[in-house]
């Protein structure tokens, strides 16, 4: 499969899986765009950053599952989605408060903005 021209958006792009999701679709010639929660942070980007054809295909995008809207400048225009941004947080103490409700909010914030 070849991208040509597709635009592909690939949410929480920083993430493991993500990341392979980005590089897969870079090396198939897809134009990727981006989302995480911050661009500049180079902890964060430069793997993204040092892939093969990012240079030429790969647009980073801001964005935060919790913040209506925000995914939409990413999402214009792609002709695919994945879907993989998730709340992350290393201690919890309510599952459904902190990571089941959050991950449905996100995951209906970035449904209202595909067309």
């Amino acid at each position: 499969m070849n991208g040509g021209e597709k635009v592909v958006c690939v949410t929480g792009a920083s993430g493991y899986i993500a990341s392979w999701i980005v590089k897969l679709l870079l090396l198939r010639g897809y134009t990727v765009n981006a989302t995480v929660r911050e661009p500049n942070d180079q902890k964060k980007t430069d793997h993204l950053l040092a892939l093969e054809g990012a240079k030429e295909r790969l647009k980073l995008f801001k964005a935060n599952l919790l913040e209506e809207g925000s995914f939409e400048h990413a999402i214009d225009g792609c002709d695919a989605v994945f879907h993989t941004a998730s709340p992350l947080t290393l201690t919890v103490s309510d599952p459904q408060l902190e990571l089941i409700e959050p991950a449905v909010k996100g995951t209906i914030n970035v449904l209202k903005n595909m067309h």
